[in-house]
């Protein structure tokens, strides 16, 4: 959000998760021979990481070539486009709970392009682990050397080593030098959380209800006006775009790329947009909650491209606290995301099977926020889907609702206009002594300039 700083950046991460190419290759790919026993520290354990005897020991998954030009070091590099493809290959010997640094050099070739590096922690039958997914991001026009050192998760017998680059603006984008050792120094998974500006006020005792019945209340909610994602992505978040009717149901449109109505986007800074292409809605608690079980009953927007989320958020400027319930997940209306974050540089996510969610009928999307000990369980319609047990936020955060138009991971929005629908959000605080209450620089005010609508710009019940 204009406070979810670098969507473009983390939602890209998130939309390697499962993007079909990947899905059909990447486990493809030949494991190297290693002798039994323990893996030397030293090595690296990705063969022909330099590309230096060209493609041998990686697969080859498209839109990949060996070049003797934009070299980091040696001879040789991979230059990768136009369109989306990589290389990967897997190593066979690492279990779980250890300690590896992933590392390489990579660049963009044009602005807007973006090569990764990544590492999926595997099973025994090659699945894909739930927390296991760790990725470097290179989007500078000069390479760039990075390392990022991470524990395999449980279940871990091999992991998978891959360059990648999405579609982007279809031009190339370069990586070189990779590896894969073990050992490393771990980041801190839960980095400390230091207060800017203000603290939040205490949110009112007990639980939070609302059915809309009186509207959309300012003394409950804010009205989001911003824009993120990156600029010439989208048209932002608009109060032209959110209604509530006189039974009580708040009506989220989202308007994409065949829009030509009178609504107009925002740029970053506020400024008004040629058209309102790729423009969403999004309403926000007034007070930040931490620890508890968040409930929303919803219908989501029934077209790719467009996303109708739920989330928490809080980010300083230095730690990122964030839990996410998504849809579409990897370009499906028939699957969700969930994740969790404390950090824009890492997450643990997963996509789940969910096809009722576009039958057309409500549906209870819940997720309960445990800071002692840190989990937080993903329930849709009262069946729990997924937990995640890393990068579990402790922030008190205000609870978004929304639909948001990302670059490219949800598909391309081709359609007129399309609403997300919310029947009620209920959230009942665990009050966990886990819970951190901090400032982000917001100062709580509404109206022009805040980035929230002003309360002449409510909408009335219809």
């Amino acid at each position: 959000m204009n406070k979810k700083t670098n969507r473009s950046f983390r939602f890209v991460v998130s939309a390697i998760l499962g993007l079909s190419m990947l899905s059909s290759l990447i486990y493809s790919v030949p494991a190297p021979s290693l002798a039994a026993g323990p893996l030397p520290a030293d090595m690296n354990l990705v063969k022909n990481g330099g590309f230096e005897q060209d493609k041998a020991d990686w697969e080859d998954w498209g839109s990949a070539t060996v070049v003797t030009t934009d070299v980091q070091s040696g001879a040789k590099a991979l230059k990768l486009g136009p369109t989306e493809g990589g290389m990967g290959q897997k190593i066979d010997g690492i279990g779980e709970n250890t300690i590896v640094t992933l590392s390489g050099a990579g660049k963009a070739g044009t602005p807007g392009e973006k090569a990764w590096i990544g590492a999926d922690c595997l099973d025994a039958s090659d699945k894909k682990l739930a927390g296991g997914k760790f990725v470097l991001g290179f989007e500078s026009a000069a390479y760039e050397q990075k390392a990022l050192s991470f524990r395999t998760v449980p279940g871990t017998r091999k992991v998978q080593v891959y360059v990648y680059k999405n579609p982007d603006n279809g031009k190339f984008a370069y990586v070189d030098d990779v590896a894969l050792k073990i050992g490393g120094s771990l980041p801190d998974d839960d980095p400390p959380i230091k207060s800017v500006g203000p603290l939040p006020p205490p949110h009112p005792p007990g639980v939070f209800f609302d059915d809309f019945k009186n509207g959309i209340d300012p003394e409950k909610w804010l009205i989001a006006k911003q824009q993120w994602g990156g600029q010439d992505v989208n048209g932002g978040v608009l109060p032209a775009n959110v209604a509530v009717t006189r039974d009580g149901i708040v009506e989220l449109t989202g308007n994409g790329d065949l829009y030509s109505g009178p609504v107009r986007g925002i740029n970053r800074d506020g400024s008004v947009r040629a058209d309102g292409k790729r423009t969403g809605a999004s309403i926000v608690t007034k007070y930040a909650y931490a620890s508890g079980s968040y409930e929303v009953r919803a219908k989501i927007l029934p077209k790719l491209g467009a996303v109708s989320a739920l989330w928490t958020f809080f980010n300083n400027g230095e730690v990122n606290h964030e839990i996410d319930f998504e849809a579409p997940g990897d370009k499906s209306l028939r699957k969700i995301m969930t994740t969790t974050w404390v950090v824009e540089a890492r997450n643990t996510s997963q996509v789940t099977d969910f096809p009722e969610q576009i039958d057309g009928n409500w549906h209870v999307y819940r997720f309960d926020w445990h800071t002692d000990p840190k989990r937080v369980d993903f329930y849709v319609d009262n069946k729990l889907i997924y937990t995640s047990y890393t990068n579990v936020p402790r922030a008190a955060s205000k609870f978004w609702l929304g639909v948001w138009f990302p670059k490219e991971w949800a598909g391309t929005p081709n359609f007129t206009t399309d609403k997300m629908y919310i029947d009620w959000v209920k959230i009942t605080p665990f009050l966990e002594k886990g819970d951190v209450r901090a400032g982000n620089g917001e100062t709580g005010e509404i109206g022009p300039g805040t980035g929230w609508a002003g309360l002449n710009e409510y909408p009335a019940p219809r």
